[in-house]
């Protein structure tokens, strides 16, 4: 196996493996809110160690040494703007989602399970919006003001206009 081949493969592996980490966490508050039981309060100590020992040294080793080594490739030969169309993407799908489980307890379903879904999935998009803005407004909106014009800018919103935006 080559060491690009062995790479992402390791990086797949350790996303299962944050993946798996996050699941049990939110599946153990899950329970939680349900059942104050002693047995998941001291669950919260190992997602402490998992959250601490796992997830923050992955984003550190991501940051120190990926995305440094990805930046210039995703200016040449990608889009700069992707990570943002994923975002959209990824909250578009939960708010699909949110809306047929709304529509469902507005027709009269009161099953608790559904609206504790829709719950869970008004905070992921409240929580996926608030971290794209951040995005947009240290990143985006900064390099607006920088480096296009008044006529730049006033275009740009103009095809927003367009497209029924205020």
């Amino acid at each position: 196996m080559s060491t690009k081949a062995s790479l992402i493969e390791g990086y797949k592996r350790e996303h299962s493996q944050l993946d798996e980490g996050l699941t049990a966490m939110t599946d153990t508050l899950d329970r939680l809110q349900r059942r104050l039981d002693p047995s998941l309060v001291r669950q919260l100590a190992e997602i402490r160690r998992f959250l601490q020992r796992v997830f923050v040294p992955h984003a550190e080793w991501e940051e120190l040494t990926l995305y440094p080594a990805l930046g210039e490739l995703v200016r040449r030969h990608g889009d700069p703007n992707a990570q943002m169309l994923v975002d959209h993407r990824e909250i578009m799908a939960r708010i699909e989602t949110f809306t047929a489980l709304a529509g469902r307890i507005e027709a009269g379903e009161r099953d608790p399970a559904v609206v504790d879904q829709a719950r869970i999935l008004a905070h992921q998009i409240r929580a996926l919006v608030e971290a794209h803005d951040r995005k947009e407004e240290e990143i985006y909106l900064p390099l607006l003001v920088r480096h296009l014009s008044d006529r730049e800018v006033a275009s740009a919103l103009a095809v927003g206009d367009q497209h029924g935006h205020d």
